[in-house]
């Protein structure tokens, strides 16, 4: 009977640290710990899945509790090197946190934490996506954690390091694993085919390490199941084929008919993409990595070195037909579709209408196009503009200075207006006839005529809104300058009504009942009041309500 098959992931995991693939950095540190013997009491080992986070924890067990040990590179021989290997080491636990999360589980590992080991140098535990321990859990687990039994060493493992409570990372030693580059992979896939007589073609462990996406183990799997569908010896087809990928010629025709806004050839790629089974989200993403292999074509044509001839003249052709907005643009409505693909019943409709915005003309010019419009616009606006444009005054009507040299006109030019135009209460008229809304507003307020400076001195808020409108002091400015001066300028004071102690207006001296007769008398809307009514005043009388 023939041995039992074991998956490559499993057949060929680096069994000490110096066999690992990349992760240089954390290799070099942890062997220097040992052979210093510096070593620490809890390691966090984060980072994406497949890099050799819990292989990493395994070596580094082995290297900790061999008989010659701790050492860098343990002997593989003895019991301790032999049970880690195999997984039934006593003194080496390994944890899954998401089935072991709960504050009792913590609490039991308490509580045999204190216990020595058996047999070894130290009591391991590995505690896989410690994450996922619940907070109350965590807790219960600090103050060991701070202060274990110096025959205990923590190794916790996470994909996701953001999730692991802050006191938990201040008590640990943390090492960031790093994805796999494609060399790294292609190379490690390659020594695997060669040990196992496998033939595979240079370009297939390419596609299998650009689709591993960093992933050793992802990689290792790809290659099972790609040399399970070749029978002995693994192609590109044999490739696309067992992983439901999407043929590059395909991507490519789909790109000159995105370049030449040939909608009816995207939609016709598009549709072939659909028709193949391939999986809509994973096409995109593929997408949105020949839309970065184009813009690293064109900002850094160095980066291609060891492509295929045919792939890097394609990819330099695209460079140069798209600019860098062009790309940027493709790479957003790529994202925006795999977005929107999260939430709908139908990718595939998804994929081939993001595909389709992918040809559509640019909806906004770039920025040097935006700039050369406005210039235009401005060119266009100062040639159409009169020769003597009006302005308001910037200045505040509140501004003291501004009243103070006011103030200081001489009466003579203050008052040159009255014989010309009938003076302020001329103004005052034709502002009336302006705009009737302006009829109740001139009731209250007074005008004051100081030489080319006109002031209008309104009482109430209400009033210094409508006046400072835009377009209301527009139509003031043009009275003014027809009736006083083209140099005229209109300036709104807002002089606020006083109240005496009772809270009423407060009136000059000598203001009495004359004085408010006669304001009624000449008031337009009691002379309207009199002439529809045919009534006449016959006393008034100030209103003495609270």
């Amino acid at each position: 009977m023939e041995g039992k098959f074991t998956v490559t992931a499993r057949k060929f995991r680096p069994m000490t640290l110096t066999q690992m693939v990349g992760q240089r950095h954390i290799v070099r540190a942890l062997t220097n710990a040992l052979e210093k013997q510096r070593i620490g009491h809890a390691y966090l080992f984060c980072g994406t899945r497949g890099v050799g986070k819990t292989t990493a924890a395994r070596a580094f067990a082995k290297s900790l509790n061999c008989i010659k040990g701790p050492i860098a590179e343990p002997c593989m021989e003895c019991g301790n090197c032999l049970e880690i290997t195999a997984g039934n080491a006593m003194d080496v636990m390994e944890i899954d946190g998401a089935s072991n999360r709960g504050i009792d589980n913590i609490r039991e590992l308490r509580e045999r934490i204190m216990f020595s080991p058996s047999k070894s140098r130290y009591k391991i535990y590995i505690i896989d996506e410690v994450h996922q321990i619940s907070r109350d859990a965590f807790n219960a687990l600090l103050k060991t954690l701070e202060e274990p039994p110096e025959f205990v060493v923590f190794i916790f493992a996470t994909t996701e390091q953001g999730k692991v409570p802050e006191t938990i990372l201040s008590r640990c030693q943390s090492y960031e694993f790093k994805a796999l580059s494609m060399v790294e992979i292609g190379g490690h896939l390659k020594m695997i085919a060669e040990h196992e007589g496998i033939k595979v073609a240079p370009s297939a462990l390419d596609l299998i390490a650009r689709r591993a996406r960093g992933s050793m183990r992802d990689a290792q799997s790809m290659f099972d199941q790609a040399e399970a569908y070749g029978a002995g010896e693994v192609t590109d087809e044999d490739v696309k084929t067992a992983l439901g990928l999407v043929d590059s010629s395909t991507m490519a025709n789909l790109m000159d008919g995105v370049m030449a806004r040939d909608m009816a050839g995207i939609m016709t790629a598009a549709s072939a993409v659909s028709a193949s089974g391939a999986d809509p989200a994973s096409f995109l993403e593929d997408m949105a990595a020949l839309v970065r292999d184009i813009m690293a074509a064109k900002l850094a044509p160095d980066t291609m070195a060891g492509r295929e001839e045919k792939e890097k003249a394609s990819l330099l052709q695209w460079a140069g037909a798209l600019d860098y907005d062009e790309l940027q643009r493709f790479f957003n409505v790529l994202a925006d579709t795999l977005r929107n693909m999260k939430y709908s019943s139908q990718p595939h409709l998804s994929m081939e209408m993001g595909l389709l915005r992918l040809g559509e003309k640019r909806g906004m010019a770039s920025l040097d196009e935006a700039i050369a419009e406005v210039a235009r616009a401005q060119a266009e606006a100062e040639k159409e503009a009169p020769e003597e444009p009006f302005e308001f005054p910037l200045e505040s009507a509140r501004d003291e200075e501004s009243l103070a040299n006011l103030s200081s006109a001489p009466d003579d030019i203050r008052m040159a207006v009255s014989g010309a135009s009938g003076g302020a209460e001329a103004l005052l008229e034709a502002f009336k006839e302006t705009r009737p809304i302006l009829l109740g507003i001139m009731e209250s307020a007074t005008v004051q005529v100081k030489g080319d400076v006109v002031v209008i001195i309104v009482r109430d808020m209400h009033s210094l809104q409508h006046l400072e409108e835009l377009d209301m002091k527009s139509a003031l400015q043009q009275v003014v300058r027809q009736m006083v001066s083209p140099t005229a300028r209109l300036v709104v004071e807002y002089h606020p009504e006083k109240k005496n102690d009772n809270g009423e207006e407060a009136r000059p001296a000598g203001d009495g009942e004359d004085s408010l007769k006669k304001q009624m008398v000449d008031s337009p809307i009691i002379h309207e009041a009199m002439d529809i009514f045919n009534l006449e005043v016959v006393d008034v009388r100030p209103n003495k309500g609270a």
